[in-house]
């Protein structure tokens, strides 16, 4: 009898502590960014960058983006600001009228804004 109390004593612990780590996960799950809802922003295949520039995003749904390069949080060029639908993008940018030096690029959204840094060598 003793026995059967101690198994079902343990047993109830086991599945307390089941419970509580199924709601620590679910409270840690509460507040990730599921990258799934956002634009995604691929660095440049060329480092140093030079000349005729690929820039390639991925879109989740029909999202308006605002693309752009900067330099010490100044807006040098926009490439773009219009809607783009669901899946990749690629806008293409000579980079000759650009000075050498290091840039930003990137992309704004109602949701996001998201940089990569890259360095222009001509």
């Amino acid at each position: 009898m003793e026995a059967i109390i101690k198994f079902l004593f343990i047993s109830l612990l086991i599945l307390l502590a089941i419970i509580a780590y199924r709601a620590l996960l679910r409270r840690f799950q509460r507040g990730q960014v599921k990258h799934k809802d956002y634009c995604e922003l691929y660095t440049l295949d060329q480092e140093p960058a030079q000349g005729a520039l690929a820039f390639y995003f991925v879109c989740p749904e029909l999202t308006t983006v605002q693309f752009s390069i900067w330099q010490n949080n100044a807006e040098v060029q926009q490439l773009a600001h219009s809607t783009f639908e669901k899946g990749g993008h690629i806008l293409r940018f000579d980079s000759k009228g650009l000075a050498n030096g290091v840039y930003y690029y990137g992309i704004k959204t109602a949701d996001q804004e998201t940089k990569k840094r890259m360095t222009i060598s001509n």
